[in-house]
């Protein structure tokens, strides 16, 4: 790889953060706050994150790094009593296994409060027969809009027949940090990169749109779902995505969809305050009007990663180089850690191809 391409791939992965998915930011006209308890119970892991401020809420809806209230317990028991505890912080725990059929419920205690959740039944998944990137051109976009054209990212599966099916589907995109840093240099008058320490460095972007669907009317029928779009730009050449298709509770369903309904543009499970959607399934125990952000949420799931090879022929389109036009200068003797954090990672991504 030249060393133009290696920044280029910098300045692209900058830029892509700041216009691939244009959130606004949402201030708080009231400072109130609200306890957060957002859980997820899956048949590879489970985690539990508890926060009583609101300032850990970012713009596009999720949180920062915060420790959560002291004296804080979390725990899930199943149908047959059996008890599993959690750490408060988030982390997931690869220990615990749910299995599909069987019933969770969610507890937390917090300096002499009990919350609890409405219990959840997890459900079986579909496999995912394939999934397919399919060029089309959105003529309704501007042609200098990144995704004028571009590849339309659909999972295709087998819906199980004589029930009724709720699903929800979520990705990630990894892709090689060249640059951990960028600062203006006055004497240059140019922004100078800052390699990454060590290169072998990621960094991670999240899915922040709402996409879910039942399959109301399509009962036993072939599903297809699109996921995302990935624009027909380079670099990099090939576009990493792990893509996860679940399979999702009544409840949390009807919960995602009043979401997806207001915006389709939210990070997580939030999205403050406008379109603010208060917990469908935990409650406050001995004061049942707390309003709490956050849900407890049941899956199982079937995932795959595939590459969207944007160096491939399309008649009539071509792939653009996209930078941010900041003119650059390379400092071989600095260099900028790779932190890991919630957006950077020093570890391979699974099946990953340089």
């Amino acid at each position: 790889m030249t060393k133009f391409t290696l920044f280029a791939t910098a300045i692209f992965l900058l830029f892509l953060n700041a216009c691939q998915y244009p959130v606004g930011s949402s201030a708080l006209t009231d400072p109130q706050k609200f306890l957060v308890i957002d859980a997820v119970l899956t048949q590879n892991y489970g985690k539990v994150r508890v926060s009583n401020s609101l300032t850990d809420v970012n713009a596009l809806g999720g949180y920062f790094s915060a420790p959560p209230p002291p004296f804080t317990t979390t725990y899930i028991l199943d149908s047959h009593g059996n008890r599993v505890d959690f750490s408060p912080d988030g982390t997931a725990d690869s220990s615990f296994h749910g299995v599909v059929g069987e019933t969770y419920q969610l507890f937390v205690q917090i300096d002499g409060k009990n919350y609890e959740s409405n219990p959840e039944t997890m459900r079986i998944c579909p496999e995912i027969d394939s999934i397919r990137p399919i060029f089309s051109r959105e003529s309704f976009r501007d042609p200098n809009d990144v995704n004028y054209d571009g590849f339309d990212v659909y999972s295709f599966f087998q819906d199980s027949p004589g029930a009724e099916n709720y699903y929800q589907w979520d990705w990630i995109h990894y892709a090689r940090a060249i640059a951990c840093d960028r600062k203006y240099n006055q004497a240059e008058g140019k922004d100078v990169l800052y390699p990454c320490d060590p290169l072998d460095c990621w960094t991670i972007s999240y899915n922040p749109a709402v996409v879910v669907q039942s399959d109301k009317l399509r009962d036993g029928q072939p599903i297809a779902q699109k996921i995302v779009r990935v624009p027909f730009i380079r670099p990099p050449y090939k576009y990493y995505l792990r893509l996860e298709q679940r399979a999702i509770t009544p409840s949390v369903f009807a919960y995602l969809q009043s979401i997806e309904t207001q915006t389709q543009h939210v990070g997580t499970l939030f999205d403050v305050p406008a379109q603010t959607k208060f917990s469908p399934n935990i409650h406050n125990v001995d004061d049942p009007a707390e309003q709490i952000l956050g849900v407890l949420n049941v899956f199982s799931y079937r995932y795959q990663i595939i590459y969207v090879d944007r160096k491939q022929k399309i008649n009539g389109a071509e792939a653009r180089l996209i930078t941010d036009g900041t003119p650059f200068v390379a400092d071989p003797f600095a260099k900028a850690p790779c932190t890991e954090n919630q957006y950077r990672t020093q570890k391979k991504p699974e099946k990953w191809e340089d």
